[in-house]
């Protein structure tokens, strides 16, 4: 592949950035160097964004929210600098495009898309019913919402519990089709061997330990694990085993404050809670939990009682569509405001007579006959 300086040249000025100097001192650029003077991208500026490489995630979404960060992408060794400095992890779920890109221009830290859209996009009591499948198209959408959190896909029920190259084969596709950066499982230390098997084949791994939603048929609901010294001790071995393994981090959901403060000063590996108090390194909520998605009984059932509400979102949607009824039904939508493209000037003479013609109010023609208002299509 040769490109030719003027074409560069070209391109750089789209992307207002200014020609590198190895590119000036050469007339023609080979593909074999023409990544080493790739320019860096700007952040987004309202126009699109283009590069001579071919891309391997979908490109960064507009900013399209005022006042919010431009932030490098986050990766899993940012994680572990933000533990080391005592700086507070932020991650949030998300399920759709629009809601990843309100994350993303956020500055969230971590994106989870989570089982847990199971309950709360598709409408099941717990998150055993969702396929690979259906989390795959979930990871897809949020890729193209979201790029600058690390992006993190939950392996749902029945994807990895058989055996670890199960898991490798269910986890490489989240990587490879949905263009997320890691993967997260649940269960302790007898999921070691898989973590273990993951990283050793490229795929970055967050744990799940405490409570583990997936197996709410052996726990008999979803109940605080961790309440006994023996059950915490148990915890901590089994955060130990994972970290061993080569977990980047931990999830330790709905467990006392204390125990979660032992499991964090326990590991070297950044823990996120939910539920389980102010100690762990960051923490993570659900998306529809923490924003008050809560006017269907089936979302305010199964929102847990550690989420606290940032704003009352249910309430507003609400309003605004028995609103938008009203005004259809009374017929103040879409009026004058609403209803903005007119006919051209010069046609509206015949458009009238047209219309004249098909309401039978036309006068009759020459020879006599009324005309019947039909029209002929060609």
């Amino acid at each position: 592949m040769m490109l030719r300086r003027s074409a560069l040249s070209k391109l750089w000025s789209f992307r207002d950035v200014n020609p590198p100097p190895s590119a000036k001192s050469s007339l023609f650029l080979s593909s074999s160097s023409y990544q080493s003077v790739q320019p860096t991208p700007k952040p987004w500026r309202g126009c699109r964004s283009f590069s001579l490489l071919p891309h391997s995630s979908p490109p960064s979404p507009p900013r399209s929210i005022p006042g919010a960060p431009l932030r490098e992408k986050i990766t899993t060794l940012d994680l572990q600098k933000m533990r080391n400095k005592n700086k507070p992890i932020s991650m949030v779920t998300a399920y759709t495009f629009p809601s990843a890109a309100h994350v993303d221009a956020a500055g969230i830290d971590v994106l989870l898309v989570g089982d847990s859209a199971a309950m709360v996009e598709i409408g099941h009591d717990t998150t055993l019913p969702i396929t690979m499948d259906q989390m795959v198209f979930l990871c897809q959408a949020v890729a193209r919402g979201a790029s600058r959190p690390l992006l993190v896909a939950d392996l749902p029920f029945g994807s990895y519990e058989a055996s670890a190259d199960e898991a490798f084969r269910n986890a490489t596709r989240f990587l490879k089709e949905a263009h997320m950066d890691a993967v997260k499982l649940e269960g302790g230390a007898k999921r070691a061997e898989t973590v273990r098997k993951l990283v050793d084949g490229g795929i970055a791994v967050m744990g799940h330990i405490g409570l583990t939603p997936q197996s709410i048929s052996v726990m008999g609901g979803f109940r605080a694990q961790g309440r006994t010294l023996q059950a915490a001790k148990s915890l901590i071995a089994d955060a130990v085993a994972l970290e061993q393994a080569g977990a980047f981090a931990l999830v330790i959901e709905c467990v006392p404050a204390e125990v979660a403060q032992i499991i964090t000063d326990s590991v070297s590996i950044p823990t996120i809670g939910i539920g389980a108090g102010p100690y762990c390194n960051g923490q993570v909520l659900v998306f529809h939990d923490m924003l008050g998605m809560m006017q269907h009984a089936h979302h305010a059932k199964v929102s847990p009682k550690f989420a606290k509400r940032y704003a009352n979102l249910g309430e507003s949607i609400h309003k605004a569509l028995r609103e938008y009824k009203e005004e259809v039904e009374n017929g103040r939508f879409p009026g004058e405001q609403y209803s903005p493209y007119k006919l051209l000037k010069h046609e509206v003479e015949d458009f009238k007579k047209f219309a004249d013609r098909l309401k039978g109010k036309q006068p009759e023609d020459q020879s006599g006959n009324q005309d019947n208002g039909t029209i002929a299509v060609y």
